[in-house]
């Protein structure tokens, strides 16, 4: 192996961790963005509490995204 193909798998290594740790973040704060705000309120711009199923959807909702995070860090593209 010459020199300049053990810098690409190096680079290549260090570029997929880099980009799965930036997607895996905007996941976080995109699943965080307004979602106090609506699970406290039922609807936004109303003063009505969440009731029924809401919250047991939105557990679903977070489980549902783990599950698909740890599915995305052992493929292999």
């Amino acid at each position: 192996m010459n020199a300049n193909r053990i810098i690409d798998i190096i680079v290549r290594q260090v570029m997929r961790r880099l980009v799965n740790k930036g997607v895996d973040k905007g996941f976080d704060v995109a699943s965080r963005m307004g979602g106090k705000s609506e699970q406290q309120t039922g609807k936004p711009g109303t003063g009505r509490p969440v009731q029924g199923n809401a919250g047991r959807s939105a557990q679903g909702m977070k489980q549902a995204q783990r599950m698909t995070r740890q599915m995305r860090r052992f493929m292999k593209f």
